[in-house]
């Protein structure tokens, strides 16, 4: 499979500042707020472009989907970097949201290629929360949870699930499930 790269640009007419970078995958929600961002390119850029998007400034995703997006006030942010040489950088910028271990809240679980999303909510919802379960029931409790807006897929070039559930909903539908014949033990 060929990695698809995109420009990443952050502008300010004030600094008279433009830069671009380039990115290989991004997350992001209605509102436009970014959860995932990868980006590659010379280093000064690349941290200009990172800084830039943590610190509240807008940037814009020229490629396929050309948007404009910025960071989600609610939520820290966290950024990995890897040295490629040649004054080169890669930096991953990522929601606090997705480290989070506790079970209140949104979660946001990342597919893979070889991942499928049915297994990945199972296994986060084993995980997360005290609720009875069995790996049977996986594509019933995906499904469930799709059908009462319970998860959510992100915007982008990557797949990112936001999993907004609370534990006594997720009793009630295993407990609805189980009454009406459509799980079992």
């Amino acid at each position: 499979m060929m990695i698809m790269l995109e420009k990443v640009r952050y502008s300010d007419s004030w600094k008279e500042l433009d830069v671009e970078a380039y990115t290989d995958g991004y997350a992001y929600d209605q509102y436009k707020h970014v959860y995932l961002l990868s980006v590659a390119g010379y280093e000064a850029r690349v941290k200009a472009i990172t800084s830039a998007l943590v610190t509240g400034r807008a940037i814009q995703i020229i490629g396929q989907e050309n948007a404009s997006v910025c960071q989600d006030f609610s939520h820290r942010y966290r950024i990995f970097s890897t040295r490629l040489g040649n004054n080169l950088l890669h930096q991953i910028v990522l929601a606090d949201v997705f480290f989070r271990s506790s079970n209140g809240g949104d979660k946001l679980l990342y597919i893979d290629k070889e991942d499928k999303a049915p297994e990945l909510v199972y296994d986060a919802i084993k995980r997360y929360y005290s609720v009875p379960l069995i790996p049977e029931w996986s594509e019933w409790l995906y499904r469930r949870i799709q059908g009462e807006s319970c998860l959510e897929e992100l915007s982008g070039s990557r797949r990112v699930l936001r999993l907004s559930v609370q534990e006594e909903q997720l009793d009630s539908f295993i407990s609805e499930g189980i009454k009406n014949g459509e799980i079992e033990f």
